[in-house]
């Protein structure tokens, strides 16, 4: 099948997004760069802010459209929208054949099986108690950066952030595994390491096993 990504919002969704590409080549899915030539199109959601949240309905409207000329197929609501908002989304939009929230993007290959079956799924779950493993990757970013997310989640109940709310408490990759994708990354001829989470500063806080935000920048060094 043939399917289109469309990243809204930060880094990290970009990150999630490139995961996401990757695990469905690996199942032998074409990622196409236009629309148009698209079976299916995943739009990875930013609901951050107001406007991020305005962006992603309109994003998913402007492609629902597509579906209702019938030069597509599937679609899909993928990211942080999904993660608060999944029965409204289902409920609202009934040109949407699927939603993924940030906790379960490693499903996405079942996902699309279901939904190519004929199934409407809702594919949401709760954040996870400990960080996500990443995936293969297919790079979306400039030729010679690539971003690596080392945390996700924040601890920091600020009044004005749902970044909790969606993403959940802080949960840090393990330093073995930044180092080893880092390594990977230099092998392939990337010259800029891009570090990236919600709260970046903190990471480490919640291994307690002595790794901090220091050890990590050496271990890069």
């Amino acid at each position: 099948m043939k399917i289109g990504f469309i990243s809204l919002g930060c880094a990290k969704n970009r990150v999630d997004s490139e995961i996401m590409m990757g695990l469905l080549k690996e199942q032998g899915h074409i990622i196409v760069d236009r629309l148009e030539y698209a079976d299916m199109v995943i739009i990875n959601t930013c609901g951050f802010l107001t406007e991020a949240k305005e962006e992603a309905i309109e994003q998913i409207l402007r492609t629902a459209r597509l579906k209702e000329k019938g030069l597509l197929q599937y679609l899909v609501a993928t990211g942080c929208m999904p993660q608060l908002h999944a029965e409204e989304l289902l409920e609202e939009i009934p040109e949407l054949d699927g939603v993924l929230g940030i906790s379960s993007y490693l499903d996405i290959s079942q996902m699309v099986e279901r939904i190519t079956a004929g199934q409407r799924v809702n594919g949401v779950k709760p954040p996870t108690e400990r960080f996500i493993e990443q995936g293969p990757r297919i790079l979306t970013t400039p030729t010679g950066l690539a971003y690596i997310k080392v945390s996700e989640g924040c601890n920091n109940r600020c009044s004005y952030c749902a970044i909790p709310l969606i993403r959940g408490k802080l949960r840090s990759r393990s330093l073995p595994d930044i180092i080893e994708e880092a390594g990977m990354f230099i092998n392939k001829g990337i010259k800029e390491l891009v570090v990236i989470g919600q709260d970046p500063a903190s990471y480490g806080k919640d291994l307690n096993n002595g790794t901090d935000l220091i050890q990590l920048i050496k271990g890069l060094d």
